[in-house]
């Protein structure tokens, strides 16, 4: 599933038209990339999924960074992802698979000191197969 949300955001012609690149979607824990803006995906915990023991049931945090100044570019991307994400739905590679992908929230306005970027939190729920 991580590599199927991934391509699905970085092969986006509408996130590229954004300037979302391949070297600014990370995941986990990342010193601070020079791209403005990035994403950082952060997947949740794994649970089963009701009555099938063969899916998983986790979250999906994407938290969009950018130069501080405006939020108008964080918040079209993050209005991009409510509409990529769920479209991926079906995708298959190999064993991996997407079967559900909503949307939950967004965070409010948030600074990152630590990164010296403005930020915001897109929250989804994902069911599927690793």
């Amino acid at each position: 599933m991580r590599a199927i949300v991934r391509s699905a955001i970085i092969q986006d012609q509408a996130l590229i038209d954004l300037s979302v690149t391949p070297e600014g979607t990370l995941s986990g824990d990342v010193d601070t990339p020079e791209q403005r803006p990035f994403l950082n995906l952060k997947w949740g915990q794994t649970l089963p999924s009701f009555k099938n023991q063969t899916t998983i049931t986790t979250t999906l945090a994407i938290w969009v960074h950018d130069v501080p100044a405006d939020f108008a570019k964080i918040d079209a991307i993050l209005a991009r992802l409510r509409v990529l994400l769920p479209a991926i739905v079906g995708r298959v590679n190999g064993s991996s698979e997407v079967q559900v992908i909503e949307w939950i929230n967004d965070s409010p306005d948030l600074q990152d000191d630590g990164h010296r970027t403005i930020v915001k939190v897109a929250n989804f729920t994902v069911v599927g197969k690793f």
